[in-house]
């Protein structure tokens, strides 16, 4: 009893944030998972159907076609955006002329609406955009951009990675700022060249921000829709439909345990991956 009146304060402080957390994240999740073994459209009661919503999804076109491109959204974001953001934090790191100027550039794009950043890239990209008129002035052929179903996807992959690059380069540049230049230093009298330097001590170093990154890059990346909204729609022809566009599609059909299902399958996915990457990263430490 004297414990509890010793924490007291701080339960109390604590209670507010906890109960929302209850009441708006817990409770729903475990409806949704009730949901995902019914048949349900918000009016009529739920009615039991085991295990058949999730069979379902993986015989159906759309929600296969939705998770390979969703995979393929996944795999080049991330294959590309922390790369660039972990290259320009290394320029930056070198650079210390206006570097926060630079730095808050580079972040500007984190801070916009997804929203916004759709639609700009679409108004870029469309017959009569940036890009093909750019490519009229050098005599070389325009292009359908959005509405060719072999470039659709890409052109959403490359709008992604101009808007979150700049949050992986903040992150990987406050990483290397926090690396003791002893170390540099020690290395460089030992005669070591830029690569070994960068391959022995920089990259080691950043092994916990890679994961960081990596972790939540593919978090967010899997829950890609805002962008696929503004500038295609999923189409043309599900070309650019992903698993959340696809869970959306679901709930505004009124099939509420089929999306229940897609989201726990999406659930099930990020938390696997996550364990993998994090396991491996403590191995390889």
């Amino acid at each position: 009893m004297g414990r509890v009146r010793r924490y007291a304060m701080g339960y109390v402080l604590i209670a507010p944030a906890l109960l929302a957390a209850v009441v708006f994240l817990f409770l729903p999740m475990v409806v949704s998972a009730y949901w995902s073994f019914t048949e349900f459209n918000g009016i009529r009661p739920p009615r039991w159907v085991g295990l058949d919503n999730y069979l379902d999804l993986f015989g159906n076109p759309r929600f296969l076609r939705s998770l390979q491109n969703t995979v393929f959204f996944v795999t080049f974001g991330m294959g590309i955006g922390p790369v660039l953001g972990l290259a320009s934090a290394l320029l930056l790191n070198r650079a210390r002329f206006l570097q926060g100027l630079f730095r808050t550039a580079y972040f500007l794009p984190v801070m916009t609406s997804l929203t916004v950043v759709g639609t700009i890239w679409k108004m870029m990209l469309n017959e009569q955009g940036l890009l093909n008129s750019l490519l009229g002035f050098f005599a070389l052929p325009g292009h359908r951009w959005l509405t060719d179903p072999t470039t659709a996807l890409p052109s959403v992959v490359a709008a992604s990675i101009w808007q979150g690059f700049g949050f992986e380069t903040v992150v990987f540049l406050a990483a290397l700022q926090s690396i003791p230049r002893e170390y540099y230093d020690a290395a460089k009298v030992d005669g070591a060249a830029a690569g070994a330097l960068l391959r022995h001590i920089t990259l080691p170093a950043l092994r916990p921000t890679i994961v960081f990154v990596y972790v939540i890059g593919i978090i967010g990346s899997f829950q890609v829709f805002d962008q696929v909204f503004v500038m295609t729609n999923g189409g043309p022809v599900q070309a650019t439909r992903t698993l959340v566009f696809h869970l959306y599609d679901r709930f505004n059909s009124q099939d509420l345990g089929q999306a229940s299902a897609v989201a726990y399958v999406l659930l099930a996915i990020l938390a696997t991956l996550s364990y993998v990457q994090i396991r491996l990263s403590e191995r390889g430490a």
